[in-house]
């Protein structure tokens, strides 16, 4: 059976390096699949959902070639996936598998676990380096975290507390947060329930004229007439499904995205290990 994502970069995929070693890309994927799994989306438009779907069998394929040693020395040699690919086995097969064992309740058995961990803490600690303190970003890299006021009042308070701690820095990204808070979190909020109503509404209004999209002029002045803004994020999703050309590009293998360094990790480290050890 071919391979069903040949210019995929696994290591890209996965938020990982080339070198990340099996518990980096085991805990990697698991945080991965807590923050796309299918059923995370139940209420959101058609397009989000299928989106979703996507990016998930992408996270599976990803993960079934870094904790394969053969195919992952294949790939790290070629960079090429294309004959990766085992003629007897069965890709859809394999995605159906994976998406039976995480489970909506296994999901909310998990999230119980992990929210006020440890390792909660950690990601959070790890996202506010990464992000330079930008409060809304913990929204969409910690997994289990809806955009609701409680839980940005939940994550507003454990920030708060690791600040108190000198566990993380505050940025003036933080400050100009703190500065709106109301104000920004609405925004936030008002910005992710209108994306995901208009997704919907332009979905409707292509396949109801069934209008044919022959290229990206068309469907920007489209999506202009409806809304201007996140105009490239809207037309990248639908272009995807409802254009009759695709463009295709062989991807360049490359790291991932950068990472806080490891000075900024063990500075942190350091800092929790002290509090913990004054609690003591």
């Amino acid at each position: 059976m071919a391979v069903p994502f040949p210019d995929l970069d696994p290591y890209e995929v996965l938020k990982v390096s080339t070198d990340a070693d099996e518990q980096e890309i085991k805990r990697s994927y698991r945080k991965l699949c807590l923050l796309h799994h299918p059923d995370k989306l139940q209420g959101k438009s058609s397009e989000e959902q299928d989106a979703s779907r996507s990016h998930f069998e992408k996270i599976q394929f990803a993960h079934s070639i870094l904790t394969d040693g053969k195919k992952r020395k294949r790939y790290d040699q070629t960079g090429s996936l294309d004959d990766i690919g085992d003629g007897e086995f069965d890709w859809f097969e394999y995605f159906a598998n994976t998406k039976a064992e995480i489970t909506e309740d296994n999901i909310k058995k998990d999230k119980q676990v992990y929210q006020g961990s440890e390792e909660e803490g950690q990601d959070i600690i790890e996202a506010w380096i990464t992000n330079d303190g930008e409060f809304l970003k913990l929204f969409e890299t910690i997994p289990h975290t809806d955009v609701t006021l409680e839980e940005e009042q939940r994550l507003f308070a454990l920030v708060e507390k690791l600040l108190e701690d000198e566990i993380i820095e505050s940025t003036d990204k933080w400050a100009r947060y703190k500065k709106k808070r109301r104000t920004n979190f609405n925004k936030y909020l008002k910005s992710q329930t209108d994306e995901s109503h208009e997704a919907e509404q332009l979905k409707k209004e292509i396949v109801g004229n069934k209008r044919k999209l022959d290229s990206e002029d068309d469907l920007r002045q489209l999506i202009q007439s409806r809304k201007k803004q996140s105009m490239d994020d809207l037309i990248s999703r639908l272009e995807s499904k409802y254009s009759n050309t695709k463009k295709r590009g062989k991807k360049s293998k490359k790291d991932a995205v950068e990472e806080p360094s490891e000075e900024e990790f063990q500075r942190a480290r350091e800092r929790l290990g002290k509090k913990r050890s004054k609690g003591k």
